[in-house]
């Protein structure tokens, strides 16, 4: 559970207001307290005394939908409405002697077991505790430190390694195999992704030991083995040079004086601007954003059960082994929220800010707090809505704002911001920043990479990759049965001087329900501009007498460029379709399975959609695929700008007008008090 009692409001330059709080038992929707994995834990140790386990995922066990529909109050059936929700534990675990999965649920209302059970063939997620011991393996074996002496790399402490998995396990089925891709520094602080190494070794985690040692051979070069580049290529101001860095920056000033607009009540429970919804960290998919709903007039009313970045995979270009293992899944494989940061202000979030904590647990079983996991502040956004009229010489502009909920998740080499945003005009938007550094590889002096990716600098390549995320969409518009229509916009199929289109300017917006699982896998047609809306056909638009509904705006659709048959293919094969939508089911949460490190595919979203099943005017679950084909950039390094992609989902004759009519216009005065910017003309610069 987030910590309610350990939330901060850090402040800028100016006093803020604190979000209301106010104790609490935990809410449903709470992720795990530290007192509650604690006790979790303790239960099936003292349960199981004759087993020894690694804890591998302790989590709370989502609660059933049905039952939560009723205790919020959306239900529609007359089944009684529950006062509590039966708090569970999900643990997996590995039992150390033979490295078997075990799946324990525990009831923390009864403080028993309630399901035990081995789960033969899976491999469950690659955690920190795991990743550092990996680590520890590699740099300890002695061929691993005899090849870093010969790259020219004798001391060892200056010698990392990324923990990747290894993708379909085929060589040794039911074992754990991991590896490792290595780099060296010049220094403690030192670029190491500007020294990458020529060899990976491949790790046995049931025995801790290196297994195998692969080599990265040069293609198409007279050398057997590239030299490693010494040059180093750094960003740290420290290594940077203070001299080097800009000096013509001034500071932006943040300031809210009457404190923010939002509340945050229980630790979870946020309300700004109509909008209402709980949010929580999960170990996999981060943040959780659930039970949204907006007040319109008198009427509170449902729109989204849950959000989630349910499944990130990465794969590579390059077809030459070893690299052709690269696909990571940074969600099932790692977790997005086990590799959550602690935020700090200024950098990652600017001006007023909530922060509220997580909570994990390691492979001991022992409760950890991230604190400052989950950002949440308000944010100017310009123009919300302008009119000038020329005949009364009149000006009126409102300025938007937003609410952001945010983390930062760090897999490996890359740093990924999932931020959710909510608009005064009730616009949804998820976006994702992907920064950090990207993952290089070694080329000899004479090697190219032949277009599989880019020379970044002499000898280091940065391989073309593609980034996969899937938003796991559980709508409830105005109830919990909903739809999916398609819309493409298309040229009326008269000629010009046919009596429907004389003049030959039409042209029409047809809309379609997809009726079942098969229709509801669906790809982009950019000719017709098509996009897919959610709509409730149980209830009807006074005006436009058609179903309410809310648009989903495509601007980061992108193809699988693997094929079908690759491993990456048949590993993640609902990527190669943008959009799915299947019914509601308790147990598919995860479009690439539960249990994803070392799956083959047989257990994901393509195969629960094969069977032709109805999706109209159903408890219904959009899986949207968008993201990132990152053709590499020599500018992409030493540190990647931030690359941005998401999705919007806006109200689509919902309302009975713009809901942000009523945000009131912007106060000229302080617009002046707080921006007295002069030009070259030396006016005050205002902003509208």
């Amino acid at each position: 559970m987030i910590q309610a009692l350990k939330k901060k409001l850090t402040k800028s330059s100016a006093p803020t207001t604190s979000p209301k709080t106010q104790c609490y038992r935990p809410h449903p929707f709470d992720q795990l307290s530290v007192d509650e994995i604690n006790q979790a834990c303790q239960i099936v140790r003292n349960a199981k005394k004759d087993m020894h386990f690694i804890f591998k995922i302790v989590t709370l066990r989502e609660p059933c939908k049905k039952r939560m529909m009723n205790y919020l109050g959306w239900s529609t059936t007359s089944d009684p409405i529950p006062t509590h929700i039966e708090r569970e534990a999900l643990i997996i675990l590995l039992e150390r002697k033979k490295m078997k999965c075990y799946e324990c649920i525990v009831s923390l209302d009864s403080k028993s077991i309630t399901k035990f059970e081995h789960v033969p063939q899976v491999q469950p997620p690659i955690p920190p505790d795991e990743q550092a011991l990996l680590e520890k393996i590699i740099l300890r074996d002695e061929r691993v430190i005899e090849e870093c002496s010969k790259a020219g790399f004798s001391d060892m402490s200056l010698v990392i390694v990324d923990t990747w998995s290894i993708g379909r396990n085929t060589q040794r089925p039911g074992k754990r195999i991991l590896q490792g891709i290595m780099y060296g520094k010049a220094s403690k602080l030192d670029n190491p992704y500007a020294h990458p190494l020529s060899f990976l070794p491949v790790v046995d985690m049931d025995e801790e030991k290196v297994i195998n040692i692969d080599y990265i051979r040069p293609k198409d070069s007279k050398f057997e083995r590239a030299t490693v580049p010494l040059e180093s290529h750094n960003f740290l101001p420290e290594l940077v040079g203070q001299s080097n860095l800009r000096k013509d920056i001034k500071p932006i000033i943040i300031q809210q004086p009457q404190g923010v607009s939002f509340t945050v009540k229980n630790g979870s429970q946020i309300d700004w601007q109509k909008w209402s919804m709980h949010v929580s960290m999960s170990y996999r998919e981060g943040l959780v954003i659930r039970n949204v709903s907006y007040q319109d007039g008198k009427e509170k009313r449902p729109l989204f059960y849950r959000l989630g970045i349910s499944e990130m995979v990465v794969p590579y270009a390059d077809p030459e082994s070893p690299h052709n293992r690269k696909q990571a899944f940074d969600v099932g494989e790692y977790g997005l929220g086990l590799s959550t940061n602690s935020l700090s202000l200024g950098c990652d979030c600017l001006g007023s800010i909530c922060y509220l904590d997580a909570v994990f647990s390691d492979d001991k079983g022992k409760a950890y707090t991230v604190s400052n996991a989950i950002c949440i502040h308000e944010e100017d956004y310009g123009l919300l809505w302008k009119h000038s009229d020329r005949r009364t010489s009149r000006s009126d502009s409102a300025r938007s704002r937003r609410l952001v909920v945010s983390h930062f998740a760090t897999v490996s080499n890359y740093d990924y911001g999932i931020y959710y945003y909510f608009y005064q005009d009730g616009t949804f938007e998820c976006e994702v920043k992907a920064t950090g550094i990207i993952s290089t590889t070694l080329l000899a002096t004479d090697e190219t990479p032949q277009n599989f990716g880019q020379t970044v600098a002499p000898q280091i390549n940065g391989q073309h990759h593609q980034h996969f995320f899937t938003a796991r969409i559980d709508p409830m518009i105005d109830g919990p049965l909903n739809s999916v229509s398609k819309v493409e916009v298309n040229t009326y199929p008269h000629p010009t001087g046919h009596p429907q289109n004389p003049w030959g300017n039409a042209f029409t917006a047809d809309e379609t329900i997809l009726k079942t699982t098969h229709e509801g896998q669906q790809n982009p047609n950019y000719s017709t501009g098509k996009y897919w809306k959610i709509v409730n056909q149980s209830r009807q638009h006074p005006y436009t007498k058609c179903p309410v509904g809310w648009k989903i705006n495509n601007s980061s659709l992108l193809p699988m460029l693997a094929q079908p048959g690759s491993v990456v293919g048949q590993r993640a094969p609902y990527a190669f379709k943008s959009l799915w939508v299947t019914p509601f089911k308790e147990d598919q949460l995860y479009p690439a399975g539960f249990y994803v490190n070392q799956s083959s595919g047989e257990n994901t979203l393509a195969t629960w959609a094969m069977e032709e099943k109805n999706i109209e005017q159903e408890d219904i679950v959009l899986w949207y695929n968008f993201g990132l084909t990152h053709v590499v950039r020599v500018e992409d390094f030493p540190i990647m700008p931030v690359e941005y992609c998401g999705f919007t989902i806006k109200p689509c004759n919902f309302f009975m007008e713009n809901p942000a009519v009523d945000v009131p216009p912007s106060s000229k005065l302080m617009i002046k008090e707080s921006a007295k910017v002069k030009g070259d003309s030396g006016n005050v610069g205002c902003c509208s």
